[in-house]
């Protein structure tokens, strides 16, 4: 029960230090380092959110859409980015998608 707890704790802080940060006019690399990295990490490895880079089940198992729906839905304890443009989640899929393929 603590480590829910601890768990909980943190993940309220790494999201709420990124709600802070203006997406305004930033798309792809830049978008995912400012919404995403808190928890999935710089290069996708996973952390407090799951592995969505190379042999991930986002690369191998998630169409375009799916990935862009979970962005815009937060399922689970994941937030919701329902703020950002399709443009931005297109851009964010995108840029997950290159670099599942070592782009």
């Amino acid at each position: 029960m603590h480590r829910r707890l601890v768990l909980l704790a943190l993940l309220v802080v790494m999201v709420g230090s990124s709600c802070g940060v203006s997406t305004e006019g930033k798309f792809g690399q830049e978008l995912f380092q400012v919404t995403c990295a808190t928890c999935h990490s710089r290069n996708l490895g996973g952390g407090i959110g799951p592995a969505i880079g190379p042999q991930s089940n986002a690369a191998t198992a998630l169409s375009d859409e799916q990935i862009g729906n979970t962005i815009r839905i937060g399922p689970g304890r994941m937030p919701s980015f329902k703020q950002l443009s399709d443009d931005q989640i297109d851009s964010l899929t995108t840029y997950i998608r290159s670099v599942q393929g070592g782009g």
